[in-house]
């Protein structure tokens, strides 16, 4: 991981926490609209999805420095939304909707460097679900 992009994604995120369950409804919002196949794959109402979101993105950023603390919980995670049915074209849909509702909900303060630490953190993460859900169906 690039030397600043954790402190650029915790820089962004503590300026989201004061709004961070809009701004997360506000994703799942955009995230349906735009596809809204996924809608099923979402089993929990959208208020305990938000709160979901908001504890993950909150646990990812506490390991930025050290993701092999979290490695576990992220492949178990990637795991369980396979069974889901989430697919690997969708972790795309997820990480465009995502940075679509950062830049949003921060305008000027989500840079294009803070645009890139946001994505890299997503595509390590996105990386570590998949081989979680990989592992689970070899089993």
């Amino acid at each position: 991981m690039h030397l600043d992009t954790a402190a650029r994604v915790r820089q962004s995120w503590a300026l989201i926490l004061p709004q961070r369950k809009a701004v997360c409804r506000d994703f799942y919002q955009r995230l349906f609209a735009r596809y809204p196949e996924l809608r099923p794959l979402f089993k929990a109402n959208l208020a305990q999805q938000v709160d979901l979101l908001v504890t993950m993105i909150n646990t990812v950023i506490s390991a930025l420095e050290h993701p092999d603390r979290v490695r576990p919980l992220i492949e178990t995670l990637g795991a369980r939304h396979a069974d889901y049915g989430v697919q690997v074209q969708d972790y795309a849909k997820f990480e465009q909707v995502l940075l679509e509702t950062l830049r949003e909900a921060l305008g000027d303060e989500l840079d294009a460097d803070a645009q890139a630490a946001w994505r890299e953190v997503f595509e390590q993460l996105s990386a570590t679900m998949q081989a979680g859900a990989g592992a689970s169906a070899g089993h």
